[in-house]
């Protein structure tokens, strides 16, 4: 029996698809990747014409060739201007290597093109070697929802903005100044998140009166920030890092606030424990690098995570929340108070500070406090242990153990094995032995280890073995 197979091998499957999922196979491709599909068919022609989102974004493309392209770009989002098909999603990502005016003018005609196209969403990104000002009229366009620029530099706007539809707008290495934020987020009526990165020229960022806004993320890389003002009934979360740079800030006027991370501000006690009295909403924070905090005392009713990381000269703890969670602290801990109903997880680490006998000590005690409220106590410690022998008489108790409650067990320890219970299992287990190389051991070490297996939420089985007397 014969079987038709040259009708079926001529079926064009692909281009029978509606264009929707074909746009969707299309948006994959980098823009020299889809030019080609134009010259296959009349439909694939079509579907170029009308794709709705177009990004060009070259690597390792000459400047011969890049310039080729932007004029066979600024051709396609003409005729698309000239047919009336709208625009989703432009993106370019040029570098500019050189001071050719005719490149930078091929640029703003292709922005100019989709503009008047109604794009919904501009990404652009010229590079570092050179400052490409943005047009004018990109504080005009109505129907605009993202803005994303980077490398670029913008002028003080001419007249009063009217981003009326902007959502969000994000500015990375811009040149900007504090007028030109203030008149830019002033004419943004709808806007929900601001992030701004590293943009010299600005020194005061003021956000007041943005009743949609509801992120911000600030990162300022030694750029001269000197004071952050933000007023927003909606905005719940707030990152903002300026690396160790003098920079005032204030964001207790938003009320419901749930988020909050700061990086590398010197703030203080008081600072932080009124800041955060007027956030009754806040959930969680975090705080990393602040090197003048020393003792916090925190209230607030509703936070369940709690993160320090390298505030090094924080070294106590008094925490009204009866709510909290999850507590983290990459720092060196000597008193923790807290009315916490029950933490689900601790994780504690300790970073570069000296062992000796007296901080163990106090570690235990510590130990013992979370015992009391934490369900998951997670250790961490990047300390190398070493021991050389004490020279002792036959019979007399080392010096540095004649002062402690119980024998200095870096005299008495052998060895040393963890290991974890099916109840409580943990992702890994270290195994180190620990050895003293004058073999004294003292009557309460077993003692020291049973009140260490007490306090270990992780109820892991600690064996000891040593030369009893």
């Amino acid at each position: 029996m014969e079987t038709n197979t040259s009708s079926t091998a001529n079926v064009d499957r692909i281009s029978a698809l509606p264009p929707p999922i074909l746009h969707h196979i299309l948006s994959f491709l980098s823009l020299e990747q889809v030019v080609p599909t134009s010259v296959l068919s009349k439909t694939w022609k079509q579907l170029w014409h009308t794709f709705p989102n177009v990004e060009y974004n070259p690597r390792r493309s000459t400047f011969r060739r890049q310039k080729m392209v932007l004029k066979y770009l600024e051709q396609f989002l003409l005729n698309r201007y000239l047919d009336a098909i709208s625009l989703e999603k432009l993106t370019l990502r040029v570098e500019l290597l050189s001071d050719d005016p005719d490149l930078e003018s091929i640029m703003n005609r292709c922005l100019s093109y989709a503009f008047a196209s109604n794009v919904k969403e501009l990404k652009l990104d010229v590079g570092c070697c050179r400052i490409y000002n943005v047009p004018q009229i990109v504080f005009y366009l109505k129907s605009i929802y993202v803005l994303d620029f980077e490398f670029c530099k913008l002028e003080p706007p001419r007249s009063t903005v009217t981003l009326l539809s902007l959502r969000k707008l994000c500015l990375s290495f811009v040149h900007v100044d504090d007028d030109v934020i203030r008149d830019m987020v002033a004419g943004c009526p709808l806007i929900e998140y601001i992030i701004i990165n590293n943009c010299p020229g600005l020194k005061s960022l003021q956000l007041l009166g943005l009743n949609k806004l509801k992120e911000i993320k600030l990162d300022s890389n030694r750029c001269g920030l000197e004071r952050v003002y933000i007023n927003g009934v909606n905005v719940h979360s707030v990152d903002i890092k300026v690396y160790l740079e003098p920079c005032e800030v204030n964001v207790s006027s938003c009320k419901n606030l749930t988020h909050l991370r700061l990086d590398g501000l010197s703030i203080t006690d008081k600072w932080l424990y009124n800041q955060i009295s007027e956030l009754p909403f806040l959930e969680y924070l975090a705080l990393h690098y602040c090197m003048k905090l020393r003792c916090i005392n925190i209230s607030s009713p509703r936070l369940k995570e709690l993160v320090f990381e390298r505030c090094e000269e924080l070294v106590e703890f008094e925490l009204d929340t009866p709510n909290l969670s999850i507590f983290k602290c990459f720092n060196y801990v000597e008193s923790f108070s807290s009315n916490a109903l029950a933490l689900s997880q601790t994780l504690l680490c300790f970073i570069s500070h000296p062992v000796d006998n007296e901080w163990y000590l106090k570690f235990i005690k510590l130990l013992a406090r979370f015992n009391l409220c934490s369900n998951v106590l997670n250790l961490q410690c990047n300390h190398e242990f070493s021991y050389k022998k004490k020279l002792t008489y036959e019979g007399e108790t080392p010096s540095c153990c004649q002062s402690l409650p119980l024998s200095c067990w870096k005299h008495c320890i052998k060895e040393v094995k963890i290991e974890c219970t099916e109840k409580y299992p943990i992702r890994q287990i270290n195994r180190e032995s620990f050895s003293s190389e004058d073999g004294d051991i003292m009557e309460k070490i077993n003692d020291l280890w049973k009140s260490l297996l007490d306090m270990m939420i992780l109820h892991s089985k600690i064996f000891a073995e040593y030369d009893g007397p």
